[in-house]
C-alpha cells in the first residue's frame, strides 16, 4: 500500500533498531575466600586472601607453553603452541593441522592456556593423602599434561567437593590433595578438540554495512510449500508516496511481513552462531549420520548479491522425566547444521537459535493483506450474489479517471469502496481446506507484470468469514465484514456513501 503525501518524497524504513532499556548494573562483591566444605576440618584446610606459597602449584621458571594434552570424559586432545618468525603465536589442534586457520578460535586457546598457568589452589585438603578414592583421584576424571620450555607440569582432577564450587586436584609428584575452583578448570574439564573451532556461522552486519535483504526462502520436509518472503519493489525517486510494507510473503500465502515481529524473521540469520562444532571436514558418513545429506530444513537468504544458505539436519534430543507423571519423553535441545559460509564444519546449534526449524509458516505474517496502491491497479473486479462489476483505473494522483463499462464514474464512492476492501484484516489464521457458501470475491489486476490477486470470502460454521487469498484459505474475520461489504457494494453502484466500520 502507498500513501499519498502530496508534499514531498517520503521513505519509511520498515524495521529500525529498537533501543533497549539501559539496565542498572549491580556489582556483587564475591567472597575473597570460599567457605569451608562440610567435610573439610580446620586441621587439614589452609586458606589465604593472598597468594600463599603453599597453594601455588607451579614453579615460576617453566617458561612459555609448548603443548597441552588433556584427557577428560569427552576424550582426549592436544593443542600445540608455536611462535612465527615475526613473533606471532599460533595454536594448533593435533590431528587438525591442515584446516584453515580462520576456523580456529583464539579465545578458546587463550582460555585453556590461562587455566593451566599460574595455578593457585583454593585450599589444602590433605597432605600425604593415602586414600585417593574418596576424592575421585584414584581413577581421575581428568588428566592434564602441560609441556613448557623448561619442563612439564601434570595434574589430575577428581570429584567435586561438597559445596560443588570446586574440584579435588593433585599435582603429579606431590601427594597433597587440593581443592581448586571449578570455574577456573572449565576449559580443561569440558573441552574437546571441537571446542577450539570458531562457532561463528554467518557474518554479522549492523545498520551501516548491512546489505539489502531481497528474498528469504525456507523449505521444510513437513511443509507442502516453501515459505518465501520477498522485498517490495522500491518506489521511484520522484514518487510522492511512502511505502508502509517493505516485505511480503509470496508463498504459501500472499500476506505482508508483520510490522512488529517480522524483524525477528528478517534478522535471524544475521550473526548466527553455533553452540559447538561437531565435525571438521566431515566425511560422507558423518554428513549422513547428522541428517545433512537430506536436510530437514534449508534457509536461503539473498542479501545484496550474496546467498547465505543454512542447512538444518537431524534434531538432537535428550530424555526428560516429568516429575508429576513419571513419564519420560524426548525433548529437542538442538540441531546439526551446516552453512555455505563455513562449508568445512558441521555445527551443533541450540534449538532456540534456529527459529526456522520449529516455526509455523504463519508466525511472522501480518493480519493485513493485499493492500495495493490504487494507481498500481489496472482493474478492480467485484462480484457477489447481487453485484457484478469491473472498474478500470487510469491516470495517477495528479489526474485520474475511473470507468465501468466505458462510462466514467464518480471518484469519491470508488475511493471509499476501495478503502473498505484494502482495510480488511484477518482476525485469526485459518489454513484448513473446509469452507462454507460463497459470499463475494474481488480481484486486482496490475499495471506491471505482477500476477492478478484474488480474494474470495466464504461462510464458516462459527459465524465468521473465511478469507481465501489466491486459492488458499488464510484467515477468518468477523461476520460483520461481509454484511457491510454487501451493503457497500450496492451503495457504490448507486454513488452513495461508503461506511468503513464493521
Amino acid at each position: 500500500m502507498k500513501i499519498d503525501t502530496k508534499s514531498r518524497n517520503f521513505r519509511i524504513i520498515l524495521f529500525s533498531v529498537i533501543g533497549l532499556a539501559v539496565l542498572a548494573a549491580v556489582i556483587v562483591l564475591l567472597m575473597l575466600t570460599a567457605p569451608k566444605d562440610p567435610d573439610e576440618s580446620d586441621e587439614n584446610v589452609t586458606t589465604s586472601d593472598t597468594a600463599d606459597p603453599a597453594l601455588m602449584l607451579q614453579p615460576e621458571s617453566l617458561g612459555n607453553i609448548k603443548s597441552i594434552k588433556v584427557e577428560n570424559s569427552l576424550g582426549s586432545f592436544t593443542v600445540i603452541r608455536s611462535v612465527k618468525e615475526n613473533g606471532d603465536v599460533n595454536w594448533d589442534i593435533e590431528g587438525l593441522d591442515d584446516i584453515d586457520r580462520s576456523l580456529l578460535s583464539s579465545t578458546a586457546f587463550d582460555s585453556l592456556a590461562k587455566a593451566v598457568t599460574d595455578m593457585t589452589a583454593r585450599s589444602v585438603i590433605e597432605e600425604n593423602a593415602s586414600d585417593l578414592a574418596q576424592y575421585g583421584l584414584e581413577k581421575p576424571s581428568v588428566k592434564a599434561e602441560v609441556i613448557f620450555e623448561n619442563g612439564s607440569f601434570n595434574f589430575l582432577i577428581g570429584d567435586t567437593v561438597t559445596s560443588g564450587s570446586a574440584n579435588y586436584l593433585m599435582v603429579e609428584g606431590n601427594p597433597t590433595v587440593y581443592s581448586y575452583y571449578s570455574y577456573s578448570l572449565s576449559s580443561v574439564i569440558n573441552n574437546d578438540a571441537m571446542s577450539f573451532i570458531n562457532t561463528a556461522v554467518m557474518p554479522s552486519f549492523d545498520q551501516n554495512n548491512a546489505p539489502d535483504i531481497k528474498k528469504i526462502t525456507v523449505t521444510r520436509k513437513d511443509w507442502d510449500k516453501p515459505l518465501i518472503l520477498e522485498s517490495m519493489p522500491e518506489l521511484p525517486e520522484d514518487s510522492t508516496s511512502i511505502q508502509v510494507f517493505a516485505y511480503t510473503f509470496t508463498s504459501p500465502y500472499s500476506v505482508y511481513l508483520d510490522l512488529n515481529d517480522g524483524s525477528d524473521f528478517l534478522n535471524a540469520i544475521n550473526g548466527l552462531s553455533a553452540q559447538k562444532a561437531a565435525f571438521v571436514k566431515p566425511t560422507d558418513e558423518q554428513i549422513k549420520e547428522t541428517g545433512l545429506d537430506d536436510p530437514f530444513c534449508e534457509v536461503d537468504q539473498l542479501a545484496g548479491d550474496t546467498i547465505y544458505r543454512l542447512y538444518i539436519g537431524d534434531a538432537i534430543t535428550q530424555e526428560v522425566k516429568d516429575e508429576e507423571t513419571g513419564i519420560t519423553k524426548k525433548e529437542i535441545t538442538g540441531y546439526y547444521g551446516r552453512s555455505n559460509m563455513v562449508p568445512d564444519v558441521i555445527f551443533i546449534f541450540n534449538s532456540d537459535d534456529l527459529i526456522w526449524a520449529s516455526m509455523q509458516a504463519t508466525d511472522y505474517m501480518s493480519e493485513l493483506f493485499l493492500m495495493p496502491y490504487i494507481y498500481d491497479v489496472d482493474t478492480l473486479s467485484y462480484r457477489d450474489a447481487n453485484c457484478d462489476f469491473t472498474v478500470k483505473i487510469e491516470g495517477d494522483n495528479d489526474e485520474s479517471h475511473f470507468y465501468i463499462d466505458g462510462e466514467e464514474i464518480d471518484e469519491k464512492p470508488l475511493r471509499g469502496f476501495y478503502q473498505y476492501l484494502v482495510g480488511c484484516r484477518g482476525e485469526e489464521f485459518y489454513t484448513e481446506d473446509a469452507k462454507g457458501d460463497f459470499i463475494a470475491e474481488f480481484t486486482y489486476t496490475y499495471r506491471d507484470d505482477r500476477e492478478p490477486s484474488t480474494v474470495k470470502l466464504y461462510s464458516s460454521d462459527d459465524r465468521r468469514v473465511i478469507i481465501e487469498i489466491n486459492g488458499s484459505n488464510v484467515f477468518k474475520t468477523k461476520w460483520n465484514y461481509q454484511t457491510r461489504l454487501l451493503e457497500n457494494a450496492k451503495a457504490f453502484l448507486k454513488g452513495e456513501e461508503i461506511i468503513q466500520n464493521y
